[in-house]
């Protein structure tokens, strides 16, 4: 499943559940890294829904179950505990300002939503965003890019 760009000014119907568990790769001119400036979680009625917004048009982004994740320049692995993990890299892009202060540090999930438990901040390094999504269990997911406000939605299946 690809990633299909909002109209801008509509807010989008809340779509039916995940049916996918492919990677998604999408690609995007190089030119001004974007900015995370947050992440946030929402619960819906078949999948939890996580949003990162951006400062900037949402960047080129790579988005899959992995069964290991690293951090990005360092290579050191993150500890998951035994945890599934939708790995997001986005590119280019920043979660840092240019005093090199974190514009987002990572943190638990709601403990209401029903698969995704943590965003992880697993690398911020040379213009490449990598952020752990720590759930219970695979499941399918989906990916879309809005504007007005630019974030990036991930809607993994509970």
């Amino acid at each position: 499943m690809g990633t299909e760009p909002a109209e801008p000014g509509q807010v989008p119907a809340t779509p039916g559940r995940p049916t996918g568990t492919a990677p998604v790769h999408t690609e995007r001119p190089r030119g001004e890294p974007a900015l995370v400036t947050g992440v946030r979680f929402g619960r819906h009625a078949t999948f939890d829904r996580v949003v990162i917004d951006l400062d900037g048009p949402a960047p080129g982004h790579t988005v899959r179950w992995v069964d290991a994740l690293a951090q990005e320049g360092s290579g050191k692995p993150v500890d998951l505990r035994g945890r599934a993990c939708l790995a997001v890299l986005l590119t280019p892009a920043d979660a840092h300002t240019e005093d090199g202060e974190p514009t987002w540090a990572g943190g638990a999930a709601p403990a209401s939503l029903g698969n995704v438990t943590e965003a992880i901040r697993a690398g911020d390094f040379e213009g490449r965003v990598l952020i752990g999504l720590a759930a219970r269990s695979r499941e399918p997911f989906r990916v879309t890019a809005h504007t007005r406000p630019d974030r990036l939605v991930i809607d993994v299946a509970h």
